[in-house]
């Protein structure tokens, strides 16, 4: 049961398809709502990190002013998400933390049942169309459950499932279980593999897991690529809901090369556990 969400956001454009989505999870699961800013110590300790010659910049002043403009922006952003939600009659605590972004985000996850962040932040630009390298690492390494929000805002209609029966599409399976019954979403199971008769079995399997839970599903089976099957299938308005590996080598590296594709081109917000 989804009870304690967490919202990372920067207040850049990417974030507040993210905020949207986010709200709308809270309201909708009566969750409570962490929206946390991180003010970045790597902004902070710049002139630290670099060669200025002749020019003398005293660091305390720095540190000083270059902290107040973090804070104003971040106090600003949060004050007006906790507007925006809470006149929805969503419980907000707002949280301002510094250090290394994707640190203080995975730290504050240990105590959520689900992240939400935006496809990219501030730093990445309001026109970026893959990931920011924070979601990113988020993704990779956040002990919770991560929600990938598109860059456009939609409210799900449908759950889409990628399944493969891998340990990862597994814990992705219960987690689509548990939204799928708090939000009332149906779910459709995709399961892409070249031999159709295991194909249609792992399908099987996942619809009998939902379906033990009152969930209402479909079945799509396909083969060729994965990362294209998916892109195919999902709309944007489904939430997709995906492991973060699938069964290659190398998993506690990378994301795995369809769920990094798939990030990076989805239409509509992801689901990513790992």
């Amino acid at each position: 049961m989804i009870k304690r969400i967490l919202l990372a956001t920067d207040g850049s454009k990417p974030a507040l398809a993210a905020e949207k989505l986010a709200s709308w999870l809270a309201y909708e699961a009566e969750a409570s709502l962490e929206v946390l800013y991180v003010r970045d110590i790597r902004l902070i300790r710049m002139p630290e990190l670099m060669d200025w010659g002749a020019i003398s910049i005293p660091m305390p002043v720095y540190h000083e002013e270059i902290e107040k403009v973090l804070t104003a922006r971040a106090e600003a952003v949060l004050e007006r998400v906790r507007r925006e939600t809470e006149s929805a009659g969503v419980k907000v605590e707002p949280v301002i933390r510094t250090g290394v972004p994707y640190q203080v985000i995975d730290e504050e996850a240990r105590t959520a049942d689900l992240v939400v962040i935006g496809r990219a932040g501030e730093a990445s630009g309001h026109e970026a169309t893959g990931l920011g390298s924070t979601t990113e690492r988020v993704v990779r390494t956040s002990p919770t459950p991560v929600v990938v929000a598109a860059l456009e805002p939609n409210r799900p209609q449908r759950i889409l499932l990628a399944y493969d029966g891998s340990d990862p599409a597994t814990r992705a399976m219960h987690i689509a279980a548990e939204l799928a019954a708090d939000f009332n979403l149906p779910t459709t199971v995709l399961t892409v593999h070249d031999d159709a008769l295991k194909a249609e079995e792992l399908a099987a399997e996942a619809a009998s897991y939902l379906e033990d839970h009152g969930v209402t599903v479909e079945v799509e089976t396909a083969g060729g690529e994965p990362d294209e099957r998916i892109l195919e299938a999902q709309s944007p308005n489904d939430l997709l809901a995906m492991g973060a590996f699938g069964k290659g080598l190398i998993r506690n590296l990378l994301l795995g090369s369809t769920a990094e594709v798939v990030l990076r081109r989805a239409v509509g917000p992801v689901l990513v556990v790992r």
